[in-house]
């Protein structure tokens, strides 16, 4: 879409969107060009690398300040770095808080108070000190009051155009698929020569797994413009659930050649090569990833687990740490520390690191599936049998929870029902009818588990 850059960075506690929304919309009608995780990360990009590129493109950052921002690590993180760019920081006060809960160097004469305030007037102050950059225009905003349609003649504001395609990116990233196709559908019928439209919906399609359509909608967007880096990442996703890796690591190259900075292609790449089993070359694009941008937890995570595929967990270890470093509450970096522990042998700090999973998601199934393997090889058959049993509630169809909670019951005595729940595991994935099969699953106190695997195998016949 042809509208200019933003300049003006929101950061907000989720606890605020209403508010953060509301402004964003009277913004972007008055002229200014607000930047905001919910309307203008595209689908298929990666939120970090996305906020980042927020932050360095934009010149100001309004910080919306109440008693949840300031507990929240994100909002801190987003105008620490904005200020070591040395970017204009405008606090927005939105409720009463004493002086000693706002971080002292927000303290100054930036401050604007919304809470308390007529809110027109507070927003016409503000004005006054960002940068409007266009003619106000009630059709920018992505939540408009009314419906936006063609002018006589079929001309179309593109900026209004563009507006409804980010409310598609909101509702796209609320989950409501359904809301986020008909905004791009509708920003395609308004101005359908432009390409971002049809790259949004195509990732729509890609969520909905309608992957064939998806490639329609991604190669009308090539039709129109062929050289926009995100097109090629998200259709080289698209083939890449396809299991089409040969076109899949073509659109990747295209995307970096378009864009060499472009680290979500790098990533996408290299978790190409983890699904070709091919660990080298996927830390290595992991590593381009983290060289173009170093504060994504999940570049340093993605690359760990290359790392854990080749043997090395030492420096898997070091990189799940780093990750939890630059994210406290990753569940999933806990998770798979938790496994690298578990296969050196430290189960004490695998079982920590469980329990920690088990805090931040209590329906992350494979946490307890993990803990339940440390039960067991503990021998702690009745809590192992009652972690495996959450794995099945959880995940009625994952095969490690019945053979999990089969190991245990047989270890105490119930082998009625063991051999019911092995079976069940076989039936979900056969591997589980040979010991060598089983032996890819039970890694942390392999000799015993696979004794009692044998035992049941040689029950069942």
């Amino acid at each position: 879409m042809a509208i200019e850059h933003a300049t003006t960075f929101i950061s907000y506690s989720r606890r605020d969107e209403t508010f953060a929304r509301r402004l964003y919309n009277d913004l972007s009608a008055a002229g200014v060009r607000p930047w905001m995780d919910r309307y203008d990360i595209p689908p298929g990009a990666i939120w970090d690398d996305e906020i980042q590129r927020g932050l360095n493109a934009c010149s100001h950052v309004l910080i919306l300040l109440s008693a949840a921002s300031v507990e929240s690590r994100n909002v801190h993180a987003e105008w620490n770095y904005a200020d070591t760019l040395g970017k204009t920081l405008v606090p927005l006060i939105l409720e009463q808080l004493q002086p000693e809960q706002i971080p002292f160097r927000l303290h100054g004469p930036n401050w604007m108070i919304f809470g308390g305030q007529d809110y027109a007037a507070a927003l016409e102050r503000l004005l006054g000190v960002l940068p409007v950059t266009a003619a106000p225009n009630p059709a920018a905003a992505p939540e408009p009051a009314l419906p936006v349609n063609p002018a006589p003649g079929g001309h179309v504001d593109p900026v209004a155009a563009a507006a409804i395609w980010k409310h598609g990116n909101a509702e796209f990233h609320a989950g409501n698929m359904e809301a986020a196709q008909a905004a791009y559908t509708d920003a395609i019928r308004l101005a359908p020569t432009q390409p971002e439209p049809y790259i949004h919906r195509g990732m729509v399609l890609y969520s909905l797994h309608r992957y064939p359509d998806a490639l329609r909608d991604f190669g009308q967007a090539q039709q129109l413009n062929p050289d926009i880096a995100l097109l090629y990442n998200n259709r080289g996703v698209t083939h890449l659930a396809m299991k089409q890796v040969g076109q899949a690591l073509a659109d990747f190259d295209e995307a970096l050649m378009l864009n060499p900075a472009y680290a979500t292609a790098c990533y996408n790449r290299a978790a190409t090569f983890m699904a070709l089993g091919r660990y080298r070359l996927a830390t290595h694009y992991y590593t381009r990833a983290i060289e173009i941008n170093e504060r994504v937890p999940m570049f340093y995570n993605s690359r760990g687990l290359s790392y854990a595929a080749q043997g090395n967990l030492e420096q898997a270890l070091a990189d799940y740490n780093r990750a939890l470093e630059l994210d406290e509450t990753y569940a999933g970096a806990y998770g798979n520390r938790a496994n690298a522990y578990a296969n050196a042998g430290r189960t004490a700090d695998a079982l920590a690191d469980y329990e920690r999973v088990i805090a931040l998601d209590p329906e992350h199934y494979l946490a307890y599936a993990g803990r339940s393997e440390l039960r067991l090889c503990a021998g702690e058959y009745a809590l192992a049998a009652l972690d495996a049993s959450t794995v099945i509630g959880l995940k009625p169809d994952f095969h490690g929870g019945y053979a999990l909670r089969a190991l245990a019951d047989f270890r105490r005595g119930k082998r009625r029902e063991a051999l019911e729940s092995y079976a069940e595991a076989i039936r979900l994935d056969p591997a589980w009818r040979t010991v060598e099969g089983a032996a890819a699953y039970l890694t942390i106190c392999p000799d015993a588990a696979l004794s009692t695997a044998r035992e049941i195998l040689a029950a069942l016949g």
